[in-house]
């Protein structure tokens, strides 16, 4: 899927709303109306009991006239008139790849990841030169410590990845 398509698709924070909402029911279709009504209720910042007709009338209009349809001819939705149900395709999965937010505050995990390995290399270097203090820590233990830099790097960037798939902020409702 080209990037600029991708780009069209999470414009529009309704279509966002669609895609992590399918995302949350791990690829199972759901009842249209039950879409509408979670929609509404993000839209309107409100719980699902508290939107108004007007309120759902303006989101299925929208739906069923411009998002759902837009979402189908991309091939990320499969949308059924007839029984009202709506479910993500596989295609799906290469627009959550874009969702991954990099706050102002922080630097993207890749140039983290490429810092990590340059210190990783000069300490080795370091240590192969003999540089002080890297000459009296024995390789096994250098190593060691990098192995375990890489572990506990990996394993917040899998749990920081996992929180910003479609659909993760559904199971903390």
């Amino acid at each position: 899927m080209p990037r600029e398509t991708v780009f069209e698709i999470l414009r529009n924070e309704r279509r966002r709303h669609v895609l992590r909402y399918l995302k949350a029911h791990d690829g199972d279709s759901v009842a249209f109306e039950d879409l509408v009504e979670y929609v509404a209720a993000r839209e309107n910042d409100l719980a699902v009991e508290e939107i108004t007709a007007t309120q759902r009338k303006r989101t299925y209009a929208g739906l069923t006239q411009t998002h759902l349809p837009m979402l189908e001819e991309r091939g990320v939705i499969n949308y059924d008139l007839e029984t009202g149900r709506v479910e993500l395709t596989a295609r799906a999965r290469r627009v959550e790849f874009y969702l991954e937010p990099v706050p102002e505050s922080r630097i993207p995990w890749s140039y983290y990841f490429l810092g990590l390995s340059l210190v990783c290399v000069a300490a080795l270097a370091m240590e192969a030169l003999a540089f002080p203090p890297f000459d009296s820590i024995p390789v096994a233990v250098l190593l060691g410590l990098i192995v375990l830099a890489f572990l506990i790097s990996s394993a917040v960037y899998v749990r920081q990845t996992d929180r910003n798939r479609l659909g993760a902020d559904l199971d903390e409702e």
